[in-house]
């Protein structure tokens, strides 16, 4: 019985978590998706935190928080808080700051990591507030942007979290916190610096019998380091020592990458032939995330050589070289004239 208890909160925790991985769109919509419901025929726990709309009892069509002030200005604004379930739920409201984890998604701070930029400058009306089930509840935000506010691109997001106490497979009392919220994007007025770079571009060859059959191991980091949000197309060019296009790849784009933040990759290109030597470049075209309209940077490039000798076919040589010579050897004694056949000793005598 506990066992299954945890099982349902565990859904109800990763339904939560969704909607704060996922693209905050959802969230803004979230009315139209009827809530889980578990066997005995009640709500799972489920809510939603999204824009307040024109019209506070209609989920808004904003899919963010987005906003452009001046350094030292201020924004007003609300958000809407659904909550799903049949039975009242009690939240933690608070803004954090957001970042790029190791695949590129955009993700959160956790709950006991300090915030130290945009999502210090965010105040809620509220930080607790209890939500009778079937029922939403609008809270005042406000922005105050500081006086030395660096300028471009800053993100967090606004948070609706619950806690509860659930027993694990081993009977102890863990404390789950299921969260959701809505994206924050501030931009500050000043100089607008976009910059994608490509570092620590590295690739190793593989090569195999077949010399027209190699692979590459390519890894590389994207970072950004201008200030504002951007994204990027991405793809691969090896070519050979003379120059020519011997592979490409097109990568999955990256769809948005904040300022001061990186990401790695790792990728791998078949069928690249053995050409002694291979060049391969990391072609990157910057891209406006959705909702942005500024003008991209150009696209940018880094290059790498690796060496990719063909093993087998100097081996292939070294043999034939190897049987020549031997066949040369054998020609050769064949070839040699016979000695000629000795004569036998004729004896003299001599008389007395």
């Amino acid at each position: 019985m506990r066992t299954v208890k945890f099982t349902r909160l565990v859904a109800s925790m990763l339904f939560g978590v969704a909607a704060v991985s996922a693209p905050f769109v959802g969230a803004a919509h979230a009315q139209k998706v009827n809530p889980p419901i578990d066997p005995n025929g009640s709500f799972v726990e489920s809510w939603a935190l999204a824009p307040t709309g024109e019209d506070p009892s209609q989920p808004s069509s904003r899919g963010t928080l987005s906003y452009t002030a001046d350094p030292g200005g201020t924004v007003d604004d609300s958000v809407t808080l659904w909550n799903y379930s049949s039975t009242p739920v009690t939240f933690h409201i608070y803004p954090t700051d957001a970042f790029n984890n190791e695949q590129g998604v955009f993700s959160l701070l956790r709950a006991n990591e300090p915030a130290k930029d945009l999502g210090t400058w965010i105040t809620t009306g509220t930080s607790s507030i209890t939500v009778p089930g079937r029922t939403s509840a609008t809270i005042p935000v406000k922005v105050t942007v500081p006086e030395g506010a660096t300028p471009g691109d800053h993100a967090a997001a606004i948070l609706a979290a619950a806690t509860a106490v659930a027993v694990d497979g081993q009977g102890h009392q863990v404390s789950l916190e299921r969260r959701t919220g809505t994206r924050v994007y501030l931009r500050v007025r000043g100089t607008i610096d976009p910059s994608l770079v490509v570092q620590d571009l590295s690739t190793k060859y593989h090569g195999s019998f077949n010399p027209l059959d190699g692979s590459l191991d390519v890894h590389y980091t994207v970072a950004n380091e201008g200030n504002v949000r951007l994204g990027a197309r991405q793809r691969l060019v090896v070519k050979d020592i003379f120059g020519r296009t011997v592979a490409t790849k097109d990568l999955d784009p990256i769809d948005e990458l904040l300022p001061g933040n990186a990401v790695s990759f790792d990728e791998t290109i078949s069928g690249v032939p053995a050409a002694i030597s291979v060049k391969t470049t990391v072609e990157l075209t910057p891209t406006s995330p959705r909702g942005v309209n500024d003008q991209p940077p150009p696209a940018t490039s880094a290059s790498t050589r690796a060496w990719a000798i063909p093993w087998s076919v100097l081996l292939v040589i070294v043999l034939a070289l190897l049987a020549w010579r031997l066949y040369r050897r054998w020609r050769d004694r064949e070839a040699e004239p016979l000695p000629p056949p000795e004569r036998p000793a004729v004896g003299t005598s001599v008389g007395r």
